[in-house]
């Protein structure tokens, strides 16, 4: 690759260094004109069977990155969503002459990376080991072999990716977006659950093996110190007897486009943030002549960061999130233009009124000359930056390729960048925004269900659950009221009188979290209002807190701290096991909210409130037991399974498996081995 000398660059430098003195700051330097792009050189060849190979050279350093990519017409997975994914992790976990490890175990001696996925095979190592990594390579490519045993480690990983995605909102935003917009049979249209992910076999990766790695269907890319004589003659070594197939493609049915605003919302009961995104389908291909304008357009909207409408006004000026952005992003098969950000929960309704609003000023021309300026000028230091990097110098050799480009697509991108006018902005703002049919989907707590209602074209809000599927809600049958449902609960645990006998009580927990074993010991005195938590793990102390006197310690780490602060005292001392038995005379308040699945089972849904703080409790219609509960705490929300009810030696029902599903962690599961209740317990024992 042919290199830029610096030298004029650090003679301008300097003359404009020499010259900072006179020139007048008070007045914006007049745009020069377009520099002349230095792309790159790159060389193509194909060989006979139709693979397409690109050669980006770069001799700096004694490196080679090899990438196959494969063009994949998206298709539709159906019940076995996940296939493509599965054939990805599994493509390298053996052949005919390698194991797994085999694998893993060459590529570590040689000091390189392999990777495999969908659609894409390959390698980085040092030029030297550049043969033997080929020869690793066509193994891969030609004699896969897709081992059961591997087959099922990979599937109980999307098992537990699976289940922790249930609790994410950005994933949940993104299913019920896929459910709304993509009809049955689009390609676009899948959503990957448990039981597509149970469905795949190993049969199922080979098919797919045989139907899509084929030559034809395929681009090269070779980034690195190898020159064209060296990368025909290595391509002709390994990839001249790979066999033509046959070119799938897959034609879509058109997708679901809004009809004035349609509000789509997914629960996620407790959550003091709501995550929203407001958005359309468009038609935006990456040969479209109105690509570079829409994305100034999008970046003065959204797309900015910092300097962006919306970061300003929902952050800056109000203060409703950490951020929000939008994007607009070019698909041949389904474009999409959105905004999006997590936003406090009270302030749901006002933080989508004002994306839409920010996109009206757009349609309005609220945006101006500097305006443009900015940010074709932060979009042409980008440009410029990204050629300095061989591996980018690929990447848009393979866009060329892959979509049809003009050969001088980005030699020439400056200059059509400074081009740009006020009037391309708002030709392509009036026919991509348009703030009156959109999408607005909405993960977060219910409450804010009513006042999104407002805005829904129909008045009408879609519930869907975190699958997509649309939510049943039953009636709650006559004469049930949250009395009832809360005295059915404490008569199953053995009875109101038993309960309010309590007054003290010990639990002792077992957990295994991230691969150590964790031990919880829980300790209360009702009357009192004191407690203490203590965890072990691999029999040593990690932390203590206890609460007595009117005073809380933490002890962790070697670390002491001591809260005695009134307020945060009051909101730690709420440690009755079962409020369910006090009133409001204690600060609570109990409201029934309906029916809703749990597990399979209709539960009773409680919503719980004391001091502000609300939280929620389902109890099985049929048992009348506590089956789960939900609460939010410092901006994060917990979800709690409760499982395996057995009696105490008190007499009293105690679920001794609860399943806690927690941020980022994913579920963890407690086993409870000891609960004693009435032991007689002093706060000088805590």
């Amino acid at each position: 690759m042919k290199k830029i000398l610096s030298l004029t660059i650090a003679a301008a430098l300097l003359s404009l260094f020499q010259l900072s003195a006179q020139i007048d700051r008070s007045k914006a330097p007049e745009a020069g004109p377009a520099p002349v792009v230095e792309f790159g050189d790159f060389e193509k060849f194909t060989l006979d069977n139709g693979l397409r190979v690109i050669l980006v050279e770069d001799h700096d350093r004694p490196l080679v990155s090899v990438a196959i990519n494969f063009i994949v017409d998206p298709y539709m997975q159906g019940d076995k969503t996940g296939e493509s994914e599965f054939f990805g992790e599994l493509w390298s976990k053996g052949t005919a002459n390698r194991t797994a490890e085999q694998i893993n175990n060459e590529v570590d001696f040689l000091g390189a990376s392999f990777r495999t996925g969908s659609s894409f095979i390959g390698f980085t190592t040092l030029t030297k080991y550049t043969d033997k990594m080929m020869e690793l390579l066509s193994d891969v490519l030609y004699n896969p072999t897709f081992p059961q045993e591997e087959m099922d480690k990979v599937r109980d990983q999307y098992l537990g990716v699976l289940q922790m995605s249930e609790t994410q909102p950005s994933s949940i935003i993104s299913n019920i977006q896929t459910a709304t917009v993509y009809p049955e049979g689009h390609s676009y249209s899948d959503i990957m659950t448990e039981a597509t992910v149970n469905n795949i076999t190993v049969d199922d990766c080979r098919a797919y093996y045989d139907k899509y790695i084929i030559p034809n269907s395929a681009i090269m890319i070779i980034t690195g110190d190898m020159k064209l004589k060296e990368a025909k003659a290595l391509c002709s070594k390994y990839l001249a007897s790979w066999e033509a197939g046959e070119v799938i493609t897959f034609d879509d049915p058109a997708v679901n486009r809004p009809e004035g605003i349609e509000v789509v919302f997914s629960p996620k009961d407790g959550a003091v943030q709501s995550t929203i995104r407001m958005m359309a389908p468009i038609t935006l291909t990456r040969d479209s002549e109105d690509l570079m304008a829409l994305q100034i357009a999008n970046g003065i909207y959204g797309g900015g960061g910092f300097d962006a409408k919306l970061f300003k006004n929902l952050r800056e000026t109000h203060g409703w999130t950490y951020g929000a952005y939008s994007s607009v992003r070019p698909d041949e098969v389904s474009a999409t233009f959105y905004a999006f950000g997590d936003v406090n929960a009270n302030a749901t309704d006002r933080s989508f009124a004002l994306m839409r609003q920010e996109l009206q000023n757009m349609m309005d021309g609220d945006y101006t000359e500097d305006d443009l300026k900015k940010f074709k000028t932060m979009y042409a230091g980008d440009f410029s930056r990204s050629l300095e990097s061989s591996d980018q110098i690929a990447s848009y050799a393979y866009n060329i390729e892959r979509y049809g480009l003009p050969a001088d697509y980005y030699a020439t991108y400056l200059q059509r960048l400074d081009a740009l006018t006020l009037d391309d902005i708002r030709a392509v703002v009036a026919k991509y925004f348009d703030p009156d049919n959109m999408y607005w989907f909405c993960v977060g707590d219910p409450s804010v269900i009513p006042a999104l209602a407002a805005y829904d074209s129909d008045g009408v809000v879609v519930e869907l659950d975190f699958e997509g599927k649309p939510i049943e809600r039953k009636a709650v049958a006559e004469g049930v009221t949250v009395e009832s449902v809360l005295d059915s609960y404490l008569e199953a645990i053995g009875g109101r009188a038993l309960v309010e006998g309590i007054n003290d009580m010990t639990e002792n927990v077992e957990m295994n979290v991230m691969g150590m074993s964790m031990t919880t010991t829980t300790k209360r005195i009702i009357d009192q209002k004191c407690f203490s938590i203590t965890q072990t793990m691999g029999g040593n102390p990690i932390s203590n807190i206890v609460l007595r006197d009117g005073k809380i310690k933490v002890s962790a780490g070697g670390m002491e701290q001591e809260i005695t602060d009134p307020a945060q005292v009051e909101a730690m001392s709420d440690i009755y096991p079962f409020p369910e038995i006090l009133g409001a005379e204690q600060g609570y308040v109990f409201t029934l909210e309906g029916i809703e699945n749990v597990d399979g089972s209709d539960a009773y849904k409680v919503r719980q409130e004391k001091g502000g703080m609300a939280s929620y409790n389902f109890y099985d219609v049929a048992t009348g037991l506590k089956v789960k509960s939900i609460a939010s705490a410092q901006g994060q929300t917990q979800e709690v399974i409760f499982a395996d009810y057995q009696q105490t030696p008190y007499g009293i029902l105690y679920p001794m498996v609860q399943k806690t599903t927690l941020p980022q962690v994913g579920v963890v599961e407690a086993k409870v081995t000891e609960v004693t209740i009435n032991s007689g317990l002093t706060p000088d024992q805590l």
